[in-house]
């Protein structure tokens, strides 16, 4: 019966100590071994009782010389008793198995850069100060950890925009990392590489090479799409690709000039990496549930990724 039925007919909703307080009794027959079990004196558990019985309108107890038994109603809420009683020790457990879980589980998911370049060090500063860690990593795209940490696949995410917003997921807060600039990379036999290797490189001046770029519509190649159209270029992009070791692979080759994240950098061999005009950059956020007490190695992960990422920082 619901509340507002109860209170229709003038009975106040029961409670789980009020159910407690039968069974207790029906455990031990005695009021005053009820109010010992309970923790409490014989006149307050007394007067429970008697507040209880005139809130339902009906004896539950009888008390005699010898002690104490319920009625037929007091023995009928006292099953309901012992399923809310049953009920409320499953919730403890699931509490405890949560926590327990979460306290030494870690799931992590990372785009392909930053799972080489942030985290091996951030994770061998959190195995070092927690050996016995259940720590996991996925290989995500830049911009799918938000959803994942958002479903609860993941505890934290290492997530970049390329000029995009941050998608907006209920439950899901964002902490910044870093500012990683693009870079030109060139082949070696590239016209520009005769420069001096801290000359930039404009996009005008490669305007008439084929390019490497994202997958189309993917968030890279949408920027840098929206940088050539804003000095009237318009680009060659005969390779696609969402690796930027395959994109350094083709600059080396001689075939093509590639856009990279200074992060995702490795200076192929026969390459020239130079600075970019207009600057593009992404920007790195650690993704993260928007309440996370209960992940006590997210914050952990966090700090250390914060360490490894200071020598990078820049302001944004």
């Amino acid at each position: 019966m619901t509340p507002w039925c109860l209170r229709i007919l003038g009975l106040m909703p029961l409670t789980s100590p009020q159910l407690s307080l039968l069974l207790a009794v029906r455990e031990t027959g005695s009021l005053a071994r009820a109010a010992s079990l309970l923790g409490v004196t014989p006149p307050a558990i007394s007067q429970q009782l008697t507040r209880l019985e005139k809130e339902v309108g009906s004896p539950l107890v009888e008390r005699g010389a010898r002690g104490a038994m319920l009625t037929r109603l007091g023995a009928a809420l006292c099953e309901h008793a012992v399923r809310v009683a049953a009920e409320l020790e499953r919730a403890e457990e699931t509490v405890e198995a949560f926590l327990g879980v979460h306290a030494r589980r870690l799931r992590l998911g990372a785009f392909p850069s930053a799972a080489m370049s942030l985290l091996p060090q951030a994770l061998a500063t959190l195995r070092y100060r927690y050996p016995d860690a259940e720590l996991s990593v996925v290989d995500l795209l830049s911009d799918e950890g938000p959803e994942r940490v958002a479903g609860d696949e993941l505890d934290l995410a290492i997530t970049a925009t390329y000029g995009q917003t941050l998608p907006d997921f209920e439950g899901v807060r964002y902490e910044h990392l870093m500012t990683d600039p693009l870079l030109a990379v060139l082949p070696d036999d590239h016209r520009l590489v005769r420069s001096p290797s801290t000359a930039p490189v404009r996009l005008a001046d490669v305007a008439a090479d084929a390019w490497v770029g994202g997958i189309a519509e993917r968030p890279a190649r949408r920027q840098i799409e929206a940088a050539a159209a804003a000095h009237d270029i318009t680009p060659h992009v005969p390779f696609q690709t969402e690796s930027l070791d395959v994109a350094q692979a083709l600059a080396a080759a001689g075939v093509a000039v590639a856009f990279v994240p200074r992060l995702a950098l490795w200076q192929a061999r026969s390459t020239a990496p130079r600075p970019l005009v207009p600057e593009l950059s992404r920007e790195i956020y650690a993704t993260l549930p928007s309440s996370s007490d209960h992940i006590g190695l997210a914050a952990e992960l966090l700090k250390a990724l914060r360490q490894v990422c200071a020598p990078y920082r820049r302001p944004r």
